[in-house]
């Protein structure tokens, strides 16, 4: 969640006048040079780094959430930066950190979180236990929708999914 808000809000910057179009391309090519050199599992970014080292720390965790966030923010930060990518001096960067943003969320494979028998997604993985979370998310109207939204289009998990997530009601007067 914080790198692909740290991602959006490099092109904020830049929309909103703080960041020149050079100095956003190359912020965003130093973060992906970072992540090229973090170790992953299964397309996803564990959720703790050493931030001198970039190895994993422990408990190697995979969250769903974070992971369905940063989905989401790559595939927006590929959108930003199609758009910026006008003929200019960093229309090629441009285009590379584009495709690099939607190969990493493509990469991630969200049907290992997926638990079948209750049709949701777990909280997280464990991989030193090589286990779901027992728990999962089950309301429409939580932190985790955006990865269940990224899951069903890409199609790693049914669509069907999304029905078993809640909705509900109340009533206001």
């Amino acid at each position: 969640t914080n790198i692909g808000l740290q991602l959006l809000a490099t092109v904020s910057a830049h929309e909103l006048g703080f960041v020149p179009l050079e100095e956003m391309t190359a912020r965003l090519e130093a973060t992906f040079e970072s992540l090229g050199r973090m170790a992953r599992y299964r397309g996803h970014f564990y959720n703790w780094y050493d931030l001198e080292t970039l190895a994993v720390l422990p408990p190697a965790y995979i969250s769903t959430v974070d992971s369905g966030n940063l989905a989401g923010h790559l595939v927006a930060l590929r959108q930003a930066c199609l758009a910026l990518a006008t003929p200019g001096p960093c229309a090629t960067r441009l285009a590379a950190i584009a495709e690099r943003a939607y190969g990493y969320a493509m990469a991630m494979d969200f049907s290992f979180l997926y638990a079948e028998d209750r049709q949701l997604l777990s909280i997280g993985y464990q991989e030193g236990s090589h286990t779901l979370d027992p728990s999962s998310y089950d309301l429409l109207a939580s932190e985790a929708r955006l990865a269940s939204f990224m899951a069903i289009a890409k199609n790693d998990v049914p669509v069907e999914h999304w029905f078993r997530l809640g909705r509900t009601l109340t009533r206001a007067s």
